[in-house]
């Protein structure tokens, strides 16, 4: 299991701080946490998920509490104070890739590079995993997030109807 990232490394002091969000990797004695995190994500920003909160309420937050439980997943939540204004996730697909999931920061939080921060948080977590590359689907809709994924490095290796599929080998970063 990957060490938890260093609050002060990670911009904050320990998830006081008013000032840039702390980064903290949960486990399952944080599903109130997390399911704030997500809820949020989802209540915020539905148009960036395939699930919504209907999905939530019918089984979604069972596959999320699962998804703390799973010693092989990484979860991270970005506070601010006490507040989650940001998440990410990482799982081991079952071909054993590496995969981004479930990027989300707040609107009052963008634009000051903490997705690419939580981004790097999964990178740095699959690496650890001494995989080669990472993977990530994105709604085809979501051009906001498409273009963060394509300035960090990440390139179009397929897609599916709604979704474009990318991947970007580990240890390169985009211009």
């Amino acid at each position: 299991m990957p060490r938890p990232p260093d609050p002060v490394a990670a911009g904050g002091t320990g998830g006081t701080d008013a000032g840039a969000p702390v980064l903290r990797m949960l486990g399952p004695a944080d599903r109130r946490l997390w399911g704030e995190a997500r809820l949020a994500a989802l209540t915020v920003s539905p148009e960036a998920f395939r699930m919504d909160l209907a999905d939530w309420r019918a089984g979604g937050e069972e596959r999320w509490r699962a998804r703390l439980d799973d010693p092989t997943a990484l979860a991270l939540v970005a506070l601010l104070g006490d507040r989650p204004v940001g998440l990410a996730g990482g799982l081991v697909s079952p071909d054993g890739v590496p995969e981004l999931r479930s990027l989300w920061v707040a609107p009052a939080a963008r634009g000051r590079g903490l997705a690419t921060r939580l981004v790097t948080a999964v990178e740095e977590w699959a690496g650890e995993r001494g995989a080669p590359l990472i993977r990530l689907v994105v709604l085809t809709g979501n051009t906001p997030a498409r273009t963060l994924y394509e300035r960090l490095g990440y390139r179009r290796s397929g897609a599916r109807p709604g979704e474009h599929l990318m991947t970007r080998t580990l240890g390169e970063r985009g211009a």
